[in-house]
């Protein structure tokens, strides 16, 4: 009988392993097929595909090799990173620079894999620009690289900053200790292999299983809306929350005295990073969310805590350290942190939540089309979602719950029911609000990302439920799995129309979004039958096609500064130390001189620059639009100065052209009729250079005395 059951498991451990090269074949056809610059792909699913067929003759050396790679972890990937960084490898859209501007250098060729995504513009318009910025500024608190009254770079995205601060900025060490090229590899390569680190210790914690935990972790770090959002500040939030979770629960649960001082250190430096990160909408959820799940887990593990002194002085210790460094901050910023919450945009807005309909419980289909194709009806950012099956979850929590008593467990449950009620609330939140005095008890009224607060807690939930059904395998009926699937299935079905995108739709059809409905349906009911190892390789396919393939893999940062542009625009202000300059008829062409140390005065301003505008509107007439973080267009006109609006995060400034001369412009960059204008109205516009690819010139400007 034995070896009848020992051989349908070898049979059905052939057939996952034949079933997954399968489904490595097709992934990586597509990715070939339909992906842009993924010749680089074949030779990687090539060794995946290797790999896992030698499963069939190599199992046990393969998992000999998976245990030394969890054992030696943290060696492997300081090696990994610190040759990434060597050579220089990020995964930043600056190539969209190079299609705008050229290339000085033809030869010069930066994206080996991908291609830059336009859509991410805060993350190569705004956020790159001001952190090579700040090398020019000697890496101070404030700078006025991008405006008149200077700006608080912390504020600023968390720019590198010379201050306290840094020790919860790990990040960008890279910027302060080896300036742009290595800091921009720096930034990319610690966010995700320090993330998948953290990922593992997280997931360890929350199932007590290596494999699962390091499955859990890959698929959580490459998860679509963690790479469309990775930078500059959203993915920041998910790390220092998770991070906070882990370092919380040894805090509680180590013995040894050097383990605590660690723990003490590593919690100083968490909760400066999480705090320092200014993001209330996910902050504020996510906060409390792991919060929750910690205090659950130690419920759990209770007998692990080290209650005493020592704890005591550890919390003391902690709370004074982390209060000295966020009080130290707060005191040098606190004119910008003010200036900041009394913006227009994005200033203080009271979120009620019942703006998300049934479909936003969901995953959201479009996620695997939006690395290859651009979506019409929004954007691939804002649709992109976590993967999981939260809904499935939810419904077998009961079934799992009674098992887990029928089985007399001595394992509790408080962790699910801790996630239980999380999912509930969110859902409650999102799909049909609270009263304003409920979301200001709950602080839920800083809450506008809710749907990705929930998509964490539905991934996480998922991961706990496939670890529970697999410690309950023995009680688990396929029978009850295939009910609960279909009604998943069913509801997922009726609601994911709200998910369908006009311009995807025309390419994939309908039928798609019904299919990747069955195809998450179908991984759920896998975990309930003997063949539940297949839920594994489909849903890292799945994370596969919709997240590691949304940012490209790009080589150094010559897409910066290999422009003619740049070249001639860096030599005429090393010519003319603290010459200002202005550029008009682009939202581009500012940032990319502010990257390369060019003063500008209509770069990118989190808060309004007073000094500027007060000096163009003494009357403040425009305040409510330029008293927001916004990107600038500027257009000369020999009309008064006005502003219109154009987005909530951009407006234009028609500005008179004798109001340069009020501003102290030295440099404009700007096409032929603006310089005839420029000249027309006494202001000597002198061509320094001729910008082919832009169609403009730069200029230099002298005014008429008195």
């Amino acid at each position: 009988m034995n070896r009848v059951k020992q051989k349908r498991t070898v049979d059905r451990c052939r057939v996952e392993i034949l079933f997954t090269d399968i489904l490595i074949l097709l992934i990586g056809f597509v990715t070939l097929q339909y992906y842009p610059n993924s010749s680089l792909s074949f030779w990687v699913f090539a060794f995946v595909f290797l790999v896992n067929t030698s499963r069939i003759w190599a199992e046990k050396q393969i998992k000999v090799l998976f245990e030394y790679l969890i054992r030696y972890r943290y060696l492997i990937s300081i090696i990994v990173f610190f040759v990434l960084v060597i050579c220089q490898i990020n995964g930043s859209s600056i190539g969209i620079f190079d299609q705008q501007f050229g290339k000085a250098d033809e030869g010069v060729i930066t994206e080996w894999f991908g291609k830059a995504r336009a859509i991410r513009s805060d993350e190569w318009n705004v956020q790159v620009p001001y952190f090579f910025s700040q090398y020019y500024n000697s890496y101070q608190l404030n700078s006025d690289f991008m405006s008149m009254s200077p700006q608080n770079m912390i504020i600023g995205y968390n720019s590198p900053v010379l201050d306290f601060t840094l020790i919860g900025k790990p990040f960008i060490w890279g910027y302060i200790l080896f300036g742009n090229s290595v800091g921009l590899s720096w930034y990319w390569c610690s966010k995700i292999i320090l993330y998948l680190l953290v990922g593992f210790e997280m997931f360890r914690i929350l199932t007590r299983s290596d494999y699962l935990a390091l499955f859990s972790s890959v698929v959580l770090v490459f998860s679509p809306v963690l790479q469309w959002w990775l930078a500059p500040h959203m993915y920041q939030v998910f790390f220092w929350a998770s991070t906070l979770f882990v370092v919380g629960y040894y805090f509680f649960t180590v013995q040894s005295i050097q383990k605590k001082i660690l723990f003490s250190i590593l919690a100083i430096c968490s909760l400066t990073g999480f705090v320092i990160a200014i993001f209330p909408s996910l902050q504020v959820g996510l906060g409390l969310l792991m919060l929750v799940l910690l205090i659950a887990q130690l419920i759990q593990d209770k007998h692990s805590i080290q209650w005493g002194r020592p704890l005591i002085y550890q919390v003391i210790a902690v709370i004074v350290v982390t209060g000295a460094v966020l009080g130290i901050f707060i005191v040098e910023s606190h004119e910008a942190i003010s200036l900041l919450n009394n913006t227009v945009y994005p200033g203080h807005r009271v979120s009620l939540g019942g703006t998300y309909g049934i479909h936003s419980l969901f995953t959201n289909p479009s996620v695997a089309l939006t690395p290859f194709l651009d979506p019409t009806d929004s954007n691939a950012c804002e649709m992109s979602t976590f993967n999981h099956l939260g809904v499935l979850c939810f419904i077998t929590f009961p079934y799992l719950a009674i098992l887990n008593r029928k089985a007399n467990s001595e394992k509790p449950m408080a962790v699910g029911y801790a996630l239980m009620g999380a999912i509930l609330i969110e859902s409650l939140f999102m799909v049909i609000g609270f009263p304003e005095f409920l979301a200001k008890l709950t602080l839920f009224s800083y809450i506008n990302r809710m749907d990705m607060v929930y998509g964490f807690t539905a991934f996480l939930l998922t991961i706990w439920s496939v670890n529970q059904i697999h410690q309950l395998r023995k009680y688990i009926s396929w029978r009850t799995g295939l009910l609960i699937s279909v009604v998943f299935a069913v509801i997922y079905v009726l609601t994911v129309n709200s998910y369908v995108d006009t311009g995807l739709r025309g390419v994939v059809g309908r039928k798609f979004y019904y299919l990747v409905c069955f195809l998450f349906a179908f991984m759920g009911f896998v975990l309930f039958t003997n063949w539940r190892r297949l839920f594994f390789p489909m849903f890292a396919c799945w994370t596969v096609i919709s997240g590691m393939l949304v940012n490209p893999v790009v080589v150094g940062v010559e897409s910066i500064t290999n422009h003619d542009l740049v070249i001639e625009g860096q030599k005429l202000a090393s010519e003319n130390p603290g010459s200002r300059w202005i550029t008009t008829n682009s939202l581009t062409t500012q940032e990319l001189l502010l990257a390369n140390g060019i003063k500008v005065l209509n770069g990118v301003n989190f808060y309004p620059d007073l000094e500027k505008w007060h000096a163009i509107d003494p009357q403040g007439e425009y305040s409510d639009i330029y008293n927001r973080y916004a990107h600038i267009l500027v257009n000369l006109t020999p009309d008064p100065t006005n502003l219109k609006l154009l987005y909530p995060d951009a407006f234009q400034l028609n500005l008179n052209v004798n109001s340069l001369q009020t501003l102290g412009v030295d440099f404009i960059v700007c096409g032929k009729p603006e310089a005839d204008l420029l000249n027309s109205s006494g202001i000597n516009a002198e061509e320094m250079f001729f910008d082919e690819h832009l169609n403009q010139s730069i200029y230099k400007l002298n005014y008429r005395e008195g």
